[in-house]
């Protein structure tokens, strides 16, 4: 499992973020990866989510399958990555701080 934010002032990317994440899960260099641009739409991705709560939206959630691993994306930032294959129980929470 790996965990990480983003912000848009932080210097990178929700692009970056989302790969590092899921390089650090794999445990190899964000290079390594196979590309995303072919089977996931980042544009689009970015836009949805960063634009979610501009117009006063409730916290959006997203999930996106890649490989071997379930990937969970918040649009206040939080970004998780689970293994696919682990199997976890459907009432557990995405992000279990308390704060979606």
């Amino acid at each position: 499992m790996s965990e990480t934010s983003y912000t848009r002032e932080g210097g990178r990317t929700l692009t970056q973020a989302l790969v590092d994440a899921v390089a650090e899960a794999e445990g190899v260099a964000p290079t390594e990866l196979p590309s995303l641009y072919g089977s996931l739409d980042l544009d689009a991705l970015t836009a949805l989510l960063t634009n979610s709560g501009e117009a006063g939206d409730d916290e959006l959630l997203l999930a996106l399958r890649m490989g071997r691993w379930n990937v969970f994306v918040s649009s206040d930032g939080r970004i998780r990555v689970c293994d696919a294959t682990d199997e976890t129980p459907s009432l557990e929470p995405i992000f279990d701080d308390g704060t979606s």
